[in-house]
């Protein structure tokens, strides 16, 4: 009996072309989705949470990762497009605490829609996010030993060597005679406001110390040698996920610091101000050389499957 080679019913053929279709569609919208929270996540790279973004996305990514494989629709296409992240109003807010929890949500939502694109396209998870390591550089900031700025504390000596002198006034206290430091090394970054030493003339005592992110420095309209700075207040592991969800009482009880520095001019307020800033983009670069592998467009390259 001869046999024939079987040809594929026209129903077949509409049935196949129609899962063609339709994985085309799931992935060319899972890559829209990947593409619009990559956008968004990137934009928080300029915010002034950018120095907490990788310790919270190590954390976030396995919390994603357990979420998803403790789901059992995960593995429907269709399914997990819907998924969707709560995302808080912040109705113009533009407090440490409430640009926290934006760049919380677009942390959020970038790991995500990485991991469904990823499993659309691979079938399977990223494991772990692929970063590059941070080989910090020796130190180029005067005569500061900058690989100490993550141990520096209250109390502690630091040269004055590339300080510069201006005045403050803290709450109820008199104007204080201090030297002002920022430093940045790798991926931390602080700004010292340091006295002078009583027996060593080119050492200072630190009196204050502010995270170099989000001071956000201005020169002040009507006074061109006083320099404003915006302290953080919120810090996120003080505070558990259910305070946080408390919008109001947080607002009420964590409104950021102001510091005003003066300094003797316009110039050396001037100079200041891109000390600041140029320490800031000294921290930012190091974080976004750590982000890069996985912030390419390519998202094979960013796949770390673990070992």
């Amino acid at each position: 009996m001869l046999l024939y080679p079987k040809h594929d019913t026209r129903e077949e053929q509409t049935c196949n072309a129609q899962a063609t279709t339709k994985t085309l569609l799931v992935q060319s919208r899972s890559m829209t989705l990947y593409d619009q929270s990559r956008a968004h996540f990137l934009k928080e790279l300029d915010g002034i949470w950018f120095d907490h973004i990788p310790d919270a996305l190590k954390i976030e990514w396995e919390s994603c990762i357990r979420a998803l494989e403790q789901s059992s629709h995960y593995k429907n296409p269709l399914f997990i497009l819907e998924l969707s992240l709560h995302q808080q109003s912040i109705n113009g807010e533009t407090s440490s605490y409430f640009a926290w929890q934006r760049m919380d949500d677009a942390m959020k939502a970038f790991i995500l829609h990485f991991q469904l694109s990823t499993f659309i396209f691979k079938s399977v998870l990223a494991e772990k996010p692929l970063l590059n390591t941070i080989v910090t550089s020796t130190n180029d900031s005067g005569e500061i030993q900058t690989s100490d700025v993550s141990s520096t504390s209250f109390g502690s000596n630091v040269s004055l060597e590339s300080g510069i002198p201006c005045q403050i006034a803290f709450s109820n206290s008199e104007i204080r005679d201090v030297y002002v430091i920022p430093v940045a090394y790798g991926m931390v970054g602080k700004l010292l406001l340091a006295e002078k030493h009583p027996f060593r003339s080119r050492h200072g005592v630190v009196i204050a110390i502010a995270p170099l992110a989000g001071l956000c420095p201005k020169i002040d309209e009507d006074h061109p040698s006083w320099l404003l700075l915006r302290i953080r207040n919120f810090d996120p592991q003080f505070y558990t996920i259910k305070v946080r969800e408390d919008n109001l009482s947080m607002a009420d009880h964590l409104a950021d610091g102001r510091w005003t520095l003066g300094f003797p001019n316009e110039k050396a307020c001037k100079e200041a101000q891109f000390a600041i800033l140029n320490e800031v983009t000294k921290q930012r670069s190091a974080v976004e050389y750590m982000l890069a592998p996985l912030l390419q467009n390519d998202l094979g390259l960013a796949v770390d499957k673990g070992s």
